[in-house]
């Protein structure tokens, strides 16, 4: 079966004249796109952690970009499709079920340079799966995400996003794991054998589309990595990505094993950028990471970026001081001075004129040197380089 879907992809390629899938990055490690947490900004600071990393945009909506005949809506959609990487690892998701209108915004975005676009399949929220449009309710229909997959890929390298499955409410999920594994398998079959993705990032939970709210799906179903192991497995010619639950570099390494390609983590990066400052060394097997210190990071990258953007974006009416200094909140965590810099940061966020790279000098200076000052430790023994 795996050789027949490897011939028919290979067919499909050779029909349309092309080579098989374009390549994406190397994916050994991500971080998932999250409505109101991966903006630019946010992403332009983990990019200071991380050469390697590969980010994911929040879900942009192909409506939100083109109309039904696939028309700009909004110019060149910079507001949503503008970003700042220069190591070319940032993946566009999209969201949509029309293959056309897809289509459209894929080309709008493609002068823009994204390393590909991820169509979203995997999404519970009821404002998106839970209406019947796009997320996590395409898993039923994997035809019209090949056709969908088919027109993105004209514009740029394609993955997709996806759960293990599928279902109505808690009381419809799937005790059986074969069948469960079944229908998984059949989705992405399905998808692949167009040969224009073979590349898939499986969050090993269900999706409940009604009852549950986004929070909850990603507690209530419980987690599945056996299953996304075993796509990688059985369908060794696709590049397999584990998301769910990876909060640490030993549940990255767990679950990183056998053909999963890497993994992809969501909530634990927002609460704690920080720590994910050693990834290039602990998993991509760099000699150094990019960071120094965290006084290096916000103070000296991350502030001058800030500062600049506010400059060129500020209106008498609207700032964009907030969005850019919520990124930085989440960078103490765990440390002493970490609350007092919170508190500084809303206060005078709250209560005047200050910039935004005042008010992080300003914050800042309520850490203990020894903090702001400290490399990033990763104890040699976890680094899982392959």
């Amino acid at each position: 079966m795996r050789a027949a879907l490897l011939l028919i992809m290979l067919g499909a390629c050779a029909r349309r004249g092309a080579s098989l899938v374009a390549p994406l990055p190397l994916e050994r490690f991500s971080v998932a796109p999250m409505m109101d947490y991966t903006d630019r900004h946010f992403r332009y600071l983990l990019r200071l952690l991380s050469r390697e990393a590969v980010l994911y945009t929040e879900m942009v909506t192909a409506a939100t970009l083109v109309d039904g005949a696939g028309a700009p809506r909004h110019g060149d959609g910079a507001r949503w499709l503008g970003y700042d990487d220069d190591a070319g690892r940032t993946v566009l998701q999209l969201g949509g079920a029309d293959p056309a209108q897809l289509g459209a915004a894929a080309r709008l975005a493609a002068p823009r340079g994204y390393a590909g676009v991820n169509l979203n399949c995997g999404c519970p929220s009821d404002r998106v799966a839970g209406q019947g449009c796009f997320g996590a309710a395409l898993m039923r229909d994997a035809a019209l995400v090949a056709d969908c997959v088919d027109a993105l890929a004209e514009h740029a390298p394609v993955s997709v996003k996806c759960r293990v499955g599928v279902c109505d409410t808690v009381s419809d999920m799937v005790d059986d794991d074969e069948a469960l594994y079944a229908g998984l398998a059949n989705f992405v079959s399905t998808v692949a054998a167009r040969g224009t993705c073979a590349h898939f990032v499986v969050h090993a939970r269900v999706a409940v589309l009604s009852g549950l709210s986004p929070d909850k799906n990603r507690k209530v179903p419980p987690l599945k990595p056996r299953l996304v192991a075993r796509l990688a497995d059985e369908f060794p010619e696709l590049t397999v990505v584990s998301n769910g639950e990876v909060a640490s570099y030993e549940s990255a390494r767990d679950r990183s094993e056998g053909n999963v390609a890497g993994v992809m983590a969501g909530r634990d990066v927002c609460k704690r950028p920080w720590y994910y400052a050693n990834v290039d060394s602990a998993l991509f097997g760099a000699d150094a990471d990019p960071a120094a210190s965290r006084r290096d990071v916000l103070l000296g990258a991350y502030a001058a970026y800030a500062a600049a953007f506010e400059a060129d974006h500020a209106r008498a009416d609207w700032s964009p001081r907030r969005a850019l200094l919520k990124p930085a909140l989440g960078l103490f965590h765990g440390s002493p001075g970490a609350g007092r810099f919170k508190r500084e940061v809303d206060a005078l966020a709250k209560g005047g004129d200050a910039g935004v790279r005042e008010i992080l000098e300003r914050a800042a200076a309520l850490v203990p040197d020894d903090v702001l000052d400290a490399p990033p430790v990763l104890d040699v023994a976890r680094r899982t380089a392959r």
